[in-house]
């Protein structure tokens, strides 16, 4: 085996491999009811800047909400928010961006609750923003057809 093909092997498995772990990563969270959601707004400040993802716990019960907790929720069939609770009341939830000066103008209800975000991570979510547009979409798929094809050359040098 040539250095050549030595070098590919070796980022044809570290490329992989990352891939994998993070395909199972994502596959688990989801299974344990968390989803991911990219902040496009500046409404919650440093806690979560745009282009943070956040990580919502689905399985976090609309009654055990408290004030303080952060939580998500849609305003309509495209819009979903995050902001924190800032009262509880027989109406509902009172939410409100931590950069915001007014409360939400509608009560988060049982029928809109996702969920509480567990953690965020900063940045990140620019990536998926990027992914989401037509661009992102053809190089992600561009990325799987080279590893695809990078794995049968890989099969090819390892029987040889």
């Amino acid at each position: 085996m040539t250095i050549k093909q030595k070098i590919f092997n070796t980022l044809y498995e570290m490329i992989s491999t990352a891939v994998i772990t993070v395909g199972i990563i994502l596959l688990t969270a989801y299974l344990c009811g968390i989803r991911l959601y990219h902040v496009r707004s500046g409404s919650m400040g440093e806690l979560l800047p745009v282009g943070s993802v956040c990580f919502v716990s689905t399985y976090s019960r609309y009654e055990n909400i408290k004030a303080g907790d952060v939580i998500s929720f849609r305003v309509s069939e495209d819009i979903l928010v995050t902001h924190r609770a800032e009262r509880i009341t027989d109406d509902g939830i009172i939410t409100k961006g931590d950069r915001n000066t007014n409360d939400d103008p509608d009560p988060v209800t049982k029928d809109n609750y996702i969920g509480k975000t567990v953690f965020a991570i900063p940045r990140i979510g620019r990536i998926f923003g990027f992914l989401h547009t037509v661009r992102g979409m053809l190089l992600l798929g561009g990325i799987v057809i080279l590893l695809v094809i990078s794995g049968m050359f890989y099969s090819k040098n390892n029987k040889e």
